[in-house]
């Protein structure tokens, strides 16, 4: 093989690339073998009351915890004076002297202990070194009789070698911050509960877990262990993320020859799944929540992320309680107001955007200003209007009120959408035999597709979500729609999550559905408009 200077400095890239991540993976090691978590507790507690600093009382508690701390490697005493002054005018004192017995454990040591607790901290370390030490080793085989060739004359095989290498390496990375969880969260989670007389999980297990820590393995008070349980983490597990990082950087220096490419697309999906899962984390609260039973829904220490036992029988409870008759309304109130808003909307919006005529821009202001108010504002006038023409406690009236509220956003969004359409298609169309009407029908229409849609979108949702007027003018339970019939899940002294996130999950597959059959009208309709009439 010639030694070109191309090839000379793929040879430096790729020796760079495997001295990283042999540093990196040395470090690695050395990190998990360095104090990683600390668990602190007080082990004896010596409360002296009527004691003065310096006293003999003082001496004789401090002696005693003292003798107690020296059974314990490496234990602290804290102290605590409390004076207060009687009604005699005296002063009392109380002094509390606590033996604070703190244990420092590698991952190794927290390995074993955890072993047993039925926690995924073991699985998550595993996963980890497994992980980071077969894309060491991937990588070395896709280095065999390659090291002087570019990247881009690799041969299928060894370039597969390295891509799976790179993505064993950032599996091991992500795992950095499961393994921090599965310890803060699960194991701390767990031992609240266990404080609090919840027994859940594995509770003997977790006690076998910090009796090994505090006394080697031997017995001892673990439930003052557990009143006064104290956990962190350590910088070393931290340390783990920008080493794993910089031995995930080595494996793509290997991989693609270059680092600025690879490091812009990853920000770019890091930055898309971090804001899908702020989006979606509710959604996914709402699914599994709906399928818990009502004691694990009202856990608020949320201990396990998916529930324990699947609760299929929250849907037939919730369709018993009426919650199909409410969805069933919504379907209908939404679908009655869209239509007449679109009905009347889109003859008006034309009007706006073709023809010129008195008033025109007062009542396109007047459009723009209806949407000033809101509809808690008109609530009277709109409750003794119903009542006059016999449409309270209907869905006949709700679905003219929201019609009404809704026609002024369809117009304005629908005007925008005709305005971007040339009027010489019109003009085309008349000179083929068609009038005004059907020129708007057999065009127009069609070319405004996208806008429609969007404008049916935003003004079916809009329906959709009303909850005040309905709140107000509906009282008969048959006739309230899905956002007023789920409140008879919660009451004042108690809510039925399960039930109401059950009846939350049903009440959003019809929007999904309609969002489905119409996505790809939806952002073309978006940017029509745009255009300057």
């Amino acid at each position: 093989m010639s030694h070109s200077p191309k090839n000379e400095a793929a040879a430096l890239k790729n020796r760079i690339g495997l001295i990283v991540c042999a540093a990196a993976l040395a470090l690695t090691v050395i990190l998990l073998s360095l104090p990683m978590f600390e668990l602190s507790a007080s082990v004896y507690t010596k409360r002296s009351p009527n004691t003065f600093v310096g006293d003999e009382k003082y001496a004789a508690a401090l002696a005693e915890a003292e003798a107690v701390a020296a059974g314990y490697p490496g234990a602290s005493i804290e102290e605590a004076v409390t004076e207060r002054v009687n009604s005699k005018g005296e002063t009392t004192s109380l002094v509390v002297f606590s033996v604070m017995q703190s244990v420092r454990a590698n991952a190794w040591r927290m390995l074993a202990a955890l072993s047993g607790t039925g926690i995924a901290f073991w699985l998550a370390l595993v996963i980890m070194l497994g992980c980071a030490v077969l894309a060491a080793l991937l990588a070395a085989a896709g280095m065999r009789g390659t090291m002087a060739m570019e990247h881009r004359s690799l041969t299928p095989t060894p370039r597969a070698l390295r891509t799976a290498a790179c993505w064993l390496g950032l599996i091991a990375l992500l795992c950095v911050p499961v393994l921090g969880m599965t310890f803060n969260y699960n194991f701390s989670r767990q031992i609240k509960l266990m404080t609090g007389g919840f027994e859940t999980g594995n509770v003997s297990g977790v006690r076998l877990a910090l009796e090994g820590l505090f006394f080697g393995g031997g017995t001892g008070d673990t439930d003052a262990l557990l009143g006064a349980l104290r956990i962190h983490t350590l910088w070393p597990l931290w340390a783990l993320i920008p080493v794993l990082f910089a031995f995930l950087l080595g494996l793509i220096l290997l991989r693609n020859g270059e680092l600025k490419p690879a490091l812009a697309r990853g920000a770019l999906y890091a930055a898309v799944i971090v804001l899908c899962v702020l989006i979606l984390y509710p959604f996914y609260v709402m699914l599994i929540t709906g399928f818990r039973s009502n004691a694990e829904a009202t856990d608020m220490h949320f201990l396990h992320m998916m529930p324990t036992e699947w609760i299929w029988s929250n849907l037939p409870a919730i369709i018993d309680r009426g919650v199909l008759r409410f969805l069933g309304n919504s379907i209908l109130l939404s679908a009655g107001a869209t239509l007449i808003a679109m009905l009347c909307g889109i003859p008006a919006a034309y009007a706006m955007a073709r023809m010129n005529f008195k008033g025109k821009k007062a009542f396109l202001g007047f459009v723009i200003m209806s949407q000033m108010f809101a509809p808690v504002v008109l609530l009277v006038g709109i409750s003794q209007l119903m009542i006059n023409i016999h449409l309270n406690d209907t869905i006949w009236g709700l679905m003219l009120i929201n019609a009404a509220f809704n026609q002024a956003f369809a117009i304005w969004l629908l005007r925008g959408t005709f305005v971007s359409i040339s009027s010489e298609m019109e003009q085309a169309a008349c000179i083929d035999g068609c009038n005004t009407v059907s020129a708007l029908i057999r065009i127009l229409l069609p070319m405004a597709a996208p806008g429609i849609v969007t404008t049916l979108i935003f003004v079916f949702i809009n329906a959709w979500n009303e909850y005040t007027i309905s709140t107000v003018l509906i009282s008969t339970p048959a006739n309230k729609p899905i956002t007023v019939g789920i409140t008879q899940f919660s009451s004042f002294n108690m809510i039925e999550w399960n039930y109401l996130f059950a009846s939350a999950l049903l009440a959003t597959i019809p929007v999904v559905i309609l969002f489905m059959c119409i996505e790809k009208h939806l952002v073309s309709g978006l940017t029509s408009g745009g255009v300057k009439g």
